[in-house]
């Protein structure tokens, strides 16, 4: 039977990786934008002061 398995052998004699250049730098990437959000949405976000609400209320008059 014939191997069936194509042969990925670098000049050297090594075996080459299925994997691109740069292919485990995603997981990277990936980590720092979402280091990069949480940390823009916890220096501009949050809770802000509350400022108090005041206001006249006309009351009907109670007749007796």
């Amino acid at each position: 039977m014939a191997n069936s398995r194509q042969e990925r052998l670098t000049p050297g004699g090594f075996e080459r990786s299925p994997l691109k250049r740069g292919a485990g730098r995603w997981p990277w990437l990936a980590g720092f934008a979402v280091s990069g959000l949480l940390a823009l949405a916890w220096f501009d976000g949050g809770e802000k002061a509350l400022r108090p609400i005041a206001q006249d209320v006309a009351l009907p008059e109670q007749g007796q």
